[in-house]
Protein backbone atom coordinates (compact mmCIF):
# COMPACT_ATOMS: atom_id res chain seq x y z
CA UNK A 1 0.00 0.00 0.00
CA UNK A 2 1.47 3.33 -1.06
CA UNK A 3 1.66 6.20 1.40
CA UNK A 4 1.95 9.86 0.43
CA UNK A 5 5.03 11.00 2.35
CA UNK A 6 4.53 14.57 1.24
CA UNK A 7 1.59 14.90 3.62
CA UNK A 8 4.01 14.58 6.54
CA UNK A 9 5.38 17.85 7.83
CA UNK A 10 9.09 18.47 7.47
CA UNK A 11 8.96 19.68 11.11
CA UNK A 12 8.10 16.20 12.42
CA UNK A 13 10.97 14.42 14.13
CA UNK A 14 11.32 10.92 12.70
CA UNK A 15 12.40 7.74 14.44
CA UNK A 16 13.31 4.26 13.22
CA UNK A 17 13.55 0.78 14.73
CA UNK A 18 15.09 -2.19 12.91
CA UNK A 19 14.69 -5.59 14.56
CA UNK A 20 14.81 -9.31 13.91
CA UNK A 21 12.74 -12.08 15.47
CA UNK A 22 11.99 -15.78 15.14
CA UNK A 23 8.54 -16.95 14.06
CA UNK A 24 6.89 -19.37 16.49
CA UNK A 25 5.76 -21.49 13.51
CA UNK A 26 6.26 -21.69 9.77
CA UNK A 27 4.06 -19.16 7.98
CA UNK A 28 2.22 -20.13 4.82
CA UNK A 29 2.05 -17.59 2.02
CA UNK A 30 -1.58 -16.94 2.97
CA UNK A 31 -0.64 -16.32 6.63
CA UNK A 32 2.11 -13.94 5.55
CA UNK A 33 -0.35 -11.96 3.43
CA UNK A 34 -2.80 -11.82 6.36
CA UNK A 35 0.01 -10.52 8.59
CA UNK A 36 0.98 -8.01 5.94
CA UNK A 37 -2.60 -6.71 5.62
CA UNK A 38 -2.76 -6.30 9.39
CA UNK A 39 0.59 -4.46 9.47
CA UNK A 40 -0.40 -2.15 6.64
CA UNK A 41 -3.67 -1.21 8.32
CA UNK A 42 -1.97 -0.48 11.64
CA UNK A 43 0.85 1.45 10.00
CA UNK A 44 -1.53 3.53 7.89
CA UNK A 45 -3.42 4.58 11.04
CA UNK A 46 -0.16 5.57 12.77
CA UNK A 47 1.55 7.07 9.68
CA UNK A 48 4.34 4.50 9.88
CA UNK A 49 6.33 3.17 6.95
CA UNK A 50 8.76 0.28 6.61
CA UNK A 51 9.80 -3.03 5.15
CA UNK A 52 9.31 -6.63 6.33
CA UNK A 53 11.42 -9.60 5.24
CA UNK A 54 10.66 -13.26 5.98
CA UNK A 55 13.09 -16.14 5.55
CA UNK A 56 13.34 -19.58 7.20
CA UNK A 57 10.87 -18.70 9.98
CA UNK A 58 12.67 -15.45 10.75
CA UNK A 59 11.57 -11.85 10.37
CA UNK A 60 13.52 -8.66 9.79
CA UNK A 61 11.60 -5.43 9.91
CA UNK A 62 12.29 -1.71 9.83
CA UNK A 63 9.65 0.77 10.96
CA UNK A 64 9.81 4.55 10.50
CA UNK A 65 7.65 7.38 11.74
CA UNK A 66 7.01 9.72 14.61
CA UNK A 67 8.67 8.40 17.77
CA UNK A 68 5.66 8.05 20.07
CA UNK A 69 3.33 6.13 17.73
CA UNK A 70 6.26 4.03 16.48
CA UNK A 71 7.29 3.01 20.01
CA UNK A 72 3.65 2.26 20.89
CA UNK A 73 3.33 0.06 17.80
CA UNK A 74 6.63 -1.67 18.56
CA UNK A 75 5.42 -2.48 22.10
CA UNK A 76 2.39 -4.21 20.54
CA UNK A 77 4.69 -6.05 18.12
CA UNK A 78 6.80 -7.27 21.04
CA UNK A 79 3.67 -8.78 22.67
CA UNK A 80 2.62 -10.61 19.48
CA UNK A 81 2.68 -14.38 20.09
CA UNK A 82 3.49 -15.13 16.43
CA UNK A 83 7.18 -14.45 17.04
CA UNK A 84 9.81 -14.54 19.79
CA UNK A 85 13.47 -13.69 20.47
CA UNK A 86 13.08 -10.08 19.37
CA UNK A 87 16.42 -8.36 18.93
CA UNK A 88 16.69 -4.66 18.14
CA UNK A 89 19.49 -4.09 15.62
CA UNK A 90 19.18 -0.34 15.26
CA UNK A 91 17.05 2.34 16.89
CA UNK A 92 17.10 6.11 16.88
CA UNK A 93 16.26 9.39 15.23
CA UNK A 94 16.45 9.64 11.44
CA UNK A 95 16.55 12.59 9.03
CA UNK A 96 14.19 11.13 6.45
CA UNK A 97 12.17 8.00 5.65
CA UNK A 98 13.90 5.36 3.55
CA UNK A 99 10.62 3.54 2.85
CA UNK A 100 8.26 6.49 2.53
CA UNK A 101 6.29 4.90 -0.32
CA UNK A 102 5.16 1.90 1.74
CA UNK A 103 3.01 1.47 4.82
CA UNK A 104 4.79 -1.89 4.80
CA UNK A 105 6.86 -3.26 1.96
CA UNK A 106 7.24 -7.05 2.06
CA UNK A 107 9.46 -9.73 0.64
CA UNK A 108 9.34 -13.49 1.30
CA UNK A 109 12.90 -14.69 0.76
CA UNK A 110 11.80 -18.33 1.04
CA UNK A 111 10.22 -17.98 -2.41
CA UNK A 112 13.35 -16.82 -4.18
CA UNK A 113 16.10 -18.61 -5.99
CA UNK A 114 18.77 -16.44 -4.44
CA UNK A 115 21.17 -16.33 -7.36
CA UNK A 116 18.41 -15.00 -9.63
CA UNK A 117 17.76 -11.94 -7.46
CA UNK A 118 19.21 -8.80 -9.08
CA UNK A 119 22.21 -7.67 -7.04
CA UNK A 120 22.51 -11.05 -5.30
CA UNK A 121 24.75 -10.84 -2.26
CA UNK A 122 26.08 -13.34 0.25
CA UNK A 123 24.12 -11.53 2.98
CA UNK A 124 21.06 -13.34 1.62
CA UNK A 125 22.61 -16.55 2.96
CA UNK A 126 22.83 -15.22 6.54
CA UNK A 127 20.07 -16.14 8.98
CA UNK A 128 18.04 -12.99 9.62
CA UNK A 129 18.53 -13.46 13.36
CA UNK A 130 22.21 -14.31 12.94
CA UNK A 131 25.25 -12.78 14.55
CA UNK A 132 26.22 -11.08 11.29
CA UNK A 133 23.37 -8.59 11.60
CA UNK A 134 23.81 -8.14 15.34
CA UNK A 135 27.52 -7.35 15.01
CA UNK A 136 27.00 -5.14 11.92
CA UNK A 137 23.52 -3.56 12.04
CA UNK A 138 24.28 -1.63 8.84
CA UNK A 139 24.05 -4.99 6.98
CA UNK A 140 20.38 -5.14 7.97
CA UNK A 141 19.78 -1.71 6.45
CA UNK A 142 21.59 -2.78 3.26
CA UNK A 143 19.46 -5.93 3.03
CA UNK A 144 16.19 -4.11 3.68
CA UNK A 145 17.00 -1.37 1.20
CA UNK A 146 17.96 -3.92 -1.47
CA UNK A 147 14.29 -4.97 -1.63
CA UNK A 148 12.90 -1.43 -1.40
CA UNK A 149 11.88 -1.18 -5.06
CA UNK A 150 11.15 -4.82 -5.81
CA UNK A 151 7.64 -5.29 -4.35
Amino acid sequence: MLLDCHKFSQEVLLYSITYVSSATHAFSQEQLFELLDECRGNNLRENLTGQLLYKNQEFMQVLEGEEEPLKFTFEKICCDKRHKNILILNEGSIDHREFCDWTMGFYNLDNEYEHHIPGYSDILNYPLTGNEFQSQPSLAQILLLSFKDTY
